[in-house]
């Protein structure tokens, strides 16, 4: 049976799994400063508990962003490299639409929210019509303010931050908004799972060395100035 690896660091929380036709098992948790201690654990725990060895997986899904500089980096650079040491295909997902994907049965429109630092959010808007599930929005990034500004109609919200959201939205939309609260982002682990199987399955998968994280603003530090003189110089 085939069997993936899923890896998601985009925030605090962190999880991995093996996909084998849904999560056939995973691990999740919470870390204050970054996933490295916990990843690489948690991955060896997997493979062996499921008695695969990781050169006998059939690739690699990792979501992508947007999400924590440093998360992120942590799962991208782990999946990049157990891909190319294993020869294997990997699948970037978006964070964003992994969210959303679960509840694409929901509701026409679902749109996914994650914290985004400094009082802010990150979301898109998906849903599903003739065509297909699709984006109906960009990704962006925004003040939770200008966010429930924005949504309208019958829309589904979802994702880690839905809750911080929510009396901004109910404040905006009334009763018409609507939305899913996730104790842990154990359904966004399913939608990178899905979508990134399908993507495997399908060789949609990309190289490792074209992954890169999606950060939809620059990282939270201070640009370095000009030199200084050297006393004496």
């Amino acid at each position: 049976m085939t069997a993936y690896l899923v890896i998601d660091t985009s925030t605090r929380y962190g999880a991995a799994a093996l996909w084998r036709d849904g999560l056939s098992r995973l691990v999740s948790w919470r870390s204050r400063n970054n996933h490295t201690a916990e990843l690489m654990p948690a991955i060896r725990w997997l493979t062996e508990a499921e008695g695969i060895s990781p050169d006998a997986l059939d690739g690699v899904a990792v979501s992508v962003g947007p999400g924590g500089f440093s998360a992120l980096r942590t799962g991208i650079g782990v999946a990049k490299g157990l891909a190319v040491a294993w020869s294997l295909p990997v699948a970037g997902v978006s964070t964003l639409e992994a969210s959303a994907y679960p509840y694409r049965s929901a509701a026409r429109r679902v749109c996914a929210v994650l914290p985004a630092g400094r009082g802010a959010v990150a979301w898109a808007v998906y849903g599903t019509d003739e065509g297909g599930w699709s984006a109906l929005s960009e990704e962006q990034v925004s003040s939770i303010s200008e966010f429930a500004a924005a949504q309208s109609g019958d829309t589904l919200f979802c994702g880690e931050s839905a809750a911080d959201v929510a009396d901004a939205l109910r404040e905006h939309m009334g009763a018409s908004a609507r939305s899913v609260t996730e104790s842990a982002p154990l359904a966004r682990l399913s939608g990178v799972g899905e979508i990134g199987a399908e993507a495997l399955a399908s060789g949609e998968a990309i190289g490792a060395s074209a992954i890169a994280p999606r950060y939809l603003r620059p990282p939270r530090i201070t640009p370095p100035g000009p030199p200084k003189p050297v006393a004496g110089g």
